[in-house]
């Protein structure tokens, strides 16, 4: 079965008719997850809204014309939409546009009066994709621990985080297009990939990313299956393609551009002693 990881306000009473926020292994305690979320790779992560609904995305840093950036999943926020990127100590920031690329469900937005100092991640844009990597992860949808609540999650204004693995790759549709995705899966404890802060997206979540140890973002988060052990959720991956039109788009730096301004700076530092 699948379904789109977004939540749709009006069914707060209900069922989520589509899904993804963070649900957790079922022997740890929910401590884990919201320690996690605050984590420094993950402060950047908040909840993007818009009328009727909500996800997640990720501050993505700062561009031409020293303008702010987030990353986000485009069945959450497109082209022609507008919003609010908000965090659970208050602040609040207005999305004055979107853009979403074309054959992945993939967009970026700009982020006014941006004035936190939070992690920005890079892009994974070399095109392999490695089973097993490991990978960070965080949202402000439905929540719970595997097994509980009749899958009735609950919701709040609260980032939890999460740990997975890439279990494979797979081009499908979503949405109509044919898309590059990345797979994980919801291990249960006590299986080979299990991670310590294992976790999976749920109704809310959409648009949240896979972050790496190196701090690269490869994807976000489209939908998946119910949150059980054993079921999967996908994720539109950045392949080179799309994180060029990232970068074209934004200005944000690119890795290969972050090294050579550290390089620079490195310089300019000798040179002024």
């Amino acid at each position: 079965m699948k379904r789109s990881l977004l939540f749709a306000l009006a069914a707060f009473a209900a069922l989520p008719p589509v899904a993804q926020a963070i649900v957790w292994r079922h022997d740890i305690p929910e401590s884990d997850v919201l320690n996690y979320g605050n984590t420094t790779r993950l402060q950047g992560v908040g909840k993007v809204n818009l009328p009727g609904w909500f996800g997640t995305g990720q501050f993505l840093g700062i561009g031409t014309g020293g303008q702010a950036w987030g990353i986000s999943a485009k069945h959450v926020i497109t082209t022609g939409q507008t919003g609010t990127f908000t965090f659970e100590d208050g602040g609040s920031y207005s999305i004055t546009q979107a853009i979403g690329f074309a054959g992945t469900d993939i967009a970026v937005f700009k982020i006014a009066g941006w004035n936190r100092n939070v992690f920005a991640p890079t892009l994974h844009d070399d095109g392999v994709y490695t089973v097993g990597t490991n990978f960070d992860s965080a949202g402000f949808g439905g929540h719970g621990a595997q097994g509980t609540l009749g899958g009735n999650w609950l919701y709040d204004n609260k980032r939890r985080g999460m740990q997975t693995k890439l279990t494979t790759t797979r081009t499908a549709s979503f949405n109509g297009e044919n898309q590059f995705q990345l797979i994980d899966t919801f291990d249960a404890p006590g299986s080979a990939n299990v991670r310590p802060v294992e976790g999976f997206g749920a109704s809310g979540d959409s648009g949240s990313m896979l972050l790496d140890d190196s701090g690269k973002i490869w994807g976000v988060l489209s939908g998946g299956q119910f949150e059980t052990y054993g079921n999967i959720n996908y994720y539109a991956a950045i392949t080179p393609q799309i994180a060029q039109q990232i970068v074209q788009t934004t200005g944000v730096p690119e890795p290969g551009t972050m090294i050579l301004l550290a390089g620079l700076a490195a310089v300019a530092a000798r040179r002024r002693k």
